[in-house]
């Protein structure tokens, strides 16, 4: 069995050793080469893939065992004495000799001698990332954080260094390694057999953050996203005074820590609908950064969506209630949106999904160009809708599966999964077409549009001889139903995708 492998065991125990005494740490460099070699011997080909398959076996119970207190006296343990001496492992030293493995497997996969586990790269570069980023993860508010980044290990991690230099610069050339091959996981045999929404959680971990538990009263209430914690920053920790003043408090993020993340935002959750996720990574960002106008900018669309929709519904209902109301909010929405762009640059539009109000216009111009038959004899007649919104909803569903890879599951909740965020998708695109709607035909309809005068006049002073509400309607589900065909077939994108800059 590889995990009772004596070589591994004993070139592992070096590792620790080599962590621990002097400064010049002599047997790291000797523990290293040894593992090198068991490697590359032929003989090994179980241990390396049990390495790689299974390496939280070696995480969580094999190196805890093997670095916990020693054994009785007999050497003889109880499997209750093994998982009490397992527990008092530290949990920094099990890290740091895991890590060190990892990385000679690394370098073996990748080297000459290695050309036979070539295929396994993916793997063993994930494992890599997934290891070097392990202190980068842990927050402020860990007890554990400060206790790990204090002491001098994680600057002798690989040898005599007097800075963090080497781990931040493998750190990060495992994460460019690890987001080149995510960013072709599709044709990586690594996700076939694995779950579609599989890569969501890779993507997770290699460009966010932790969050922070929910704090105050209603905490057992609080469900924290995991994608909300903000950028993950590799970089140095701070540090401040010396001695027994000495504090250490954690990074700073970076630009290309936040560029990653807002790379996972466009390329990974918008072309999978998933809406919820990249709300919490967006807010997660900028709250990270302080940045209260962006966050305040949000709430302001929040509260003007409302409003909008709010009115439209009364003006439809209630006779008091005239159009242009919805019409100057609907107006100052999407100018508050193209400010923000302007301002706040294109990646704070990513949660606004605003390439479906864009898709939306297109079918305002065969609108504008029917014949006024059509809205002057527009009813409520339910078959017209209901088609115009099931093809939607077709057209969503097949966007959404083509941008997923991996075995279909055979429980229901993947497939659950993406019809309700198909069917979030189709709210929102009725919410801004009902919008671009309204734009639509009380402007641009009825003022290019053939007997626009009449349309005009019956927007001013509904007098019955338009069924406003079904014009309305018809128009908005045939906007979305034309923007959702335009982004499907024509461009090849996803409707919640950012447009191209």
């Amino acid at each position: 069995m590889a995990w009772k492998n004596s070589r591994l065991l004993t070139e592992l125990l070096r590792v620790r050793n080599g962590h621990e005494t002097s400064a010049a740490r002599p047997e790291l460099p000797t523990a290293r080469k040894a593992l090198a070699e068991l490697f590359a011997d032929p003989d090994s080909e179980y241990l390396i893939r049990a390495l790689l398959y299974r390496p939280e076996h070696l995480l969580g119970v094999v190196l805890p065992r093997l670095l916990g207190p020693q054994a009785t006296e007999n050497g003889k343990d109880t499997s209750e004495e093994q998982e009490r001496r397992a527990a008092q492992a530290s949990a920094l030293h099990v890290w740091s000799v895991f890590t060190v493995c990892v990385e000679v497997l690394w370098e073996h996969v990748t080297g000459e001698e290695g050309k036979a586990h070539r295929h396994l790269e993916p793997l063993a570069a994930r494992t890599r990332f997934l290891a070097l980023s392990e202190p980068f993860r842990h927050r402020a508010d860990d007890t554990e954080w400060e206790g790990w980044w204090r002491k001098e290990i994680l600057k002798h991690l690989f040898g005599r260094s007097d800075t963090w230099v080497p781990l931040v610069r493998k750190v990060r050339e495992a994460r460019d390694i690890w987001r080149g091959h995510l960013n072709r996981h599709k044709s990586l045999p690594l996700f076939d057999h694995a779950s579609p929404l599989a890569i969501e959680e890779e993507v997770r971990w290699l460009a966010f953050q932790d969050p922070e538990p929910p704090e105050g009263f209603f905490k057992p209430l609080l469900l924290r996203s995991p994608f909300s914690g903000g950028p993950l920053a590799l970089t140095e920790p701070k540090e401040q005074g010396k001695g027994t003043q000495r504090k250490v408090s954690p990074p700073d993020t970076t630009a290309e820590d936040r560029a990653i993340l807002i790379e996972a935002v466009e390329h990974y959750l918008l072309p999978r609908f998933a809406i919820l996720k990249t709300w919490s990574a967006m807010w997660g960002l900028y709250r990270s950064r302080g940045h209260h106008g962006a966050l305040l900018m949000y709430k302001i669309l929040g509260v003007l969506l409302a409003l909008t929709l709010t009115l439209l519904a009364s003006a439809l209902l209630v006779d008091r209630v005239p159009i242009t109301w919805p019409l100057f909010s609907g107006v100052i929405f999407y100018a508050c949106t193209v400010i923000g762009s302007a301002c706040l640059g294109r990646e704070w539009t990513a949660p606004l999904l605003v390439g479906i109000p864009i898709a939306s216009a297109v079918g305002l111009i065969p609108a504008v160009a029917f014949h006024p038959d059509w809205w002057e004899n527009a009813t409520l007649n339910w078959p017209l809708p209901l088609t115009l919104a099931g093809f939607s909803i077709f057209l969503l569903l097949i966007t959404i599966r083509k941008n997923y890879t991996g075995s279909p599951e055979k429980t229901l909740g993947v497939p659950l999964t993406l019809a309700g965020r198909a069917s979030m998708v189709a709210i929102i695109g009725f919410a801004h077409s009902l919008m671009i709607a309204t734009i639509g035909m009380v402007i641009v309809t009825a003022t290019f549009g053939e007997s626009g005068q009449r349309l005009r006049e019956a927007w001013i002073s509904p007098d019955g001889e338009f069924d406003l509400k079904a014009i309305l309607l018809s128009t908005a589900l045939w906007c979305l139903a034309a923007g959702m065909l335009t982004q499907n077939q024509w461009s090849g994108r996803s409707p919640t995708a950012q447009p191209p800059s």
